[in-house]
């Protein structure tokens, strides 16, 4: 069954894609001790702007794989089945990663005198293999080169989904109330005696646990089961002044939940956004944010894995120095230049090795 396109998907991704960019493009000049008075992108009133859109992807990820998913799924095998389903995810995260990945362990080993074992005991190659090195990174130095830690949450989000989708058609409310409880003792876990010993093993942080981002997972499946409801001025409104007051006012609050409610709000306002520019389209000339919008919601996920090193590398060259406020700004826009240029490489090299190794299987088995 063919779902009408929701462009809004779009916008929120690229959105998303641009601002996590520029936030470690910024932490970049704490990290390098760079100086002057440049651009500065790292904390609204209750929080980070990269926890912010890090959530705000986490339930774009939730409401995109329900609105696709969610007619399907019905069997265990066959076409639209859970095997499909982990096929189609297997072969949209893992090729390009295990390139990436191989690509910058050979420039990792090449700069450190070609040090093959520099991740430590070879087992931890598990981690990479299965995609969660960045996630784990705070359990100790793994072979960890490209992406960032939230790989491995929507990694190990995707393994759940099946049964996630099964609870949100059979028990919508039973297994809300389980999540909601699980995010808020992950929230207050600090403040219960009782869970001492295990605070002491989950070393984790609050804000990066799979039980934060399957809240916001979790809520973007239920966003779009509210479908476009929600931009009708009733909710818009609301979302914009909530959302205006905790990026500007200090509150009381703990920054893991005031997260994923800036989220929400983003979530609503740009839906809102993307309905409103859709029904202008016969008046306004909308190529050129088309064609922005669309280059980096497609590109999203090579952006994210190359765009670490990339803004590293880049920002080293001025380790100790200073950077005016306007090159700063366009020292980012070479940064993220470069970031897309090699995230088009990377999506052009792997749709030829995934092509190439179908075209050699398919010729295995017409000869078998």
């Amino acid at each position: 069954m063919t779902r009408e396109r929701r462009n809004e998907f779009d916008l929120i991704r690229a959105l998303s894609t641009v601002w996590i960019v520029l936030f470690h493009y910024s932490f970049a000049f704490v990290q390098y001790s760079v100086g002057g008075d440049h651009i500065y992108v790292m904390m609204h009133a209750n929080g980070t702007w990269g926890a912010l859109f890090v959530s705000l992807f986490f339930m774009l990820s939730g409401a995109s794989l329900y609105y696709n998913w969610s007619g399907r799924l019905t069997s265990f095998s066959g076409k639209g089945g859970v095997l499909d389903f982990y096929r189609k995810r297997w072969l949209a995260i893992f090729p390009m990663f295990y390139i990436a990945w191989i690509a910058f362990y050979i420039v990792t080993v090449i700069s450190l005198n070609w040090i093959w074992n520099w991740g430590g005991e070879y087992r931890k190659l598990w981690l990479t293999l299965l995609g969660v090195d960045g996630y784990f990174m705070y359990r100790g130095t793994n072979y960890y080169t490209v992406g960032e830690w939230f790989l491995g949450a929507i990694i190990m989000l995707y393994v759940l989904y099946p049964l996630l989708q099964w609870c949100i058609k059979k028990i919508p409310l039973a297994a809300t109330a389980v999540i909601t409880a699980l995010f808020a003792l992950n929230v207050g876990r600090g403040l219960i005696p009782a869970l001492a010993s295990y605070n002491a093993w989950v070393q984790i942080s609050d804000n990066i646990s799979i039980i934060t981002c399957l809240m916001s997972f979790w809520i973007g499946m239920l966003l779009i089961r509210a479908d476009r409801r929600l931009v009708k001025k009733r909710y818009v409104i609301p979302s914009v002044i909530t959302g205006l007051l905790i990026m500007l006012v200090p509150l009381p609050v703990s920054t893991l939940i005031l997260t994923p409610v800036l989220s929400v709000c983003f979530y609503i306002v740009l839906t809102a956004v993307s309905v409103s520019l859709d029904g202008h389209r016969g008046k306004w000339n909308l190529k050129l944010y088309d064609a922005a919008v669309g280059f980096f919601s497609k590109y999203s996920f090579a952006i994210f894995l190359v765009h670490h090193v990339i803004v590293q590398k880049m920002m080293a060259v001025f380790t100790g120095r200073e950077l005016s406020y306007l090159m700063s700004i366009l020292y980012f826009l070479l940064c993220l230049a470069v970031i897309s240029l090699l995230a088009v490489l990377l999506t052009k090299v792997t749709d030829l090795v995934v092509a190439g190794i179908s075209k050699l299987l398919q010729g295995a088995v017409k000869r078998s």
